[in-house]
């Protein structure tokens, strides 16, 4: 879940929520990036959040930080699939057990620091032990599949493993944005936190897997909080009661 992403079907690379903590962002530009995401998001993720404690503000601002309000972006992740690789001949029980100095040699540089406590959060020892024969029985195309972040809010394509339908479904609003709230409340849940209030440590559980990780874009916990005051201001006035 980064915020460097390819955008089209081109090829066309976009660096979404860049901006140095010290930089004084083009509000203008700000505007129209939360204002786009509002215009295409703002119903699905309305409904999503209606049963969570989750604010639309904060999912809004997670689509500005992630993918711009892209619907279609995903993101490859050369790591990943090394990994669900070894995983489907029968290796490397958990992501966190990959000798990683071997496996960043052999994708070049490609995972960036914080990824490889982000995956290794879910792709466990238990992970390859409940779901190594599904995995063993993907098709290459299939596991390069489930190791691209997908849509909105970028997420994996792992987690679809053992849930009924497919990644594809993850290009879905509605189906995006419940599964984005869902890996929310695990982690409002697995640190205690406060979903409608712990702003801060849940961009940074997004980002990295926990509510202290150094994000690899310094911007991206100030630009999200940026994003969610602007989101906030285009919803309509709720009525009181």
């Amino acid at each position: 879940m980064e915020t460097q992403i390819n955008v089209s079907s081109a090829g066309q690379q976009a660096s979404l929520g860049t901006s140095a903590p010290s930089a004084i962002p083009n509000l203008s530009a700000e505007r129209r990036l939360v204002q786009r995401v509002f215009e295409r998001c703002a119903e699905a993720i309305t409904e999503a959040c209606a049963k969570s404690s989750v604010p639309p503000e904060f999912l809004g601002a997670l689509v500005a930080n992630e993918s711009g309000g892209c619907r279609d972006a995903r993101r490859f992740e050369p790591a990943v699939y090394l990994h669900l690789e070894a995983v489907a001949a029968g290796g490397s029980p958990s992501y966190g057990s990959i000798n990683l100095a071997n496996l960043r040699d052999e994708v070049a540089g490609q995972l960036p620091a914080g990824d490889a406590t982000l995956h290794a959060r879910y792709m466990t020892r238990g992970f390859a032990e409940i779901h190594s024969g599904e995995i063993a029985k993907a098709t290459d195309a299939a596991l390069r599949e489930l190791a691209t972040s997908w849509g909105y809010t970028q997420i994996m394509g792992y987690h679809m493993v053992g849930r009924a339908g497919d990644v594809h479904q993850l290009l879905d609003p509605r189906f995006h944005f419940r599964m984005a709230v869902w890996l929310l409340s695990e982690f409002a849940l697995d640190f205690h936190l406060d979903p409608g209030r712990d702003f801060e440590p849940l961009f940074r559980c997004w980002n990295t897997g926990g509510p202290h990780g150094r994000t690899y874009d310094p911007g991206y916990v100030e630009n999200g909080l940026r994003r969610m005051q602007i989101y906030r201001q285009l919803r309509p006035i709720q009525p009181a009661g």
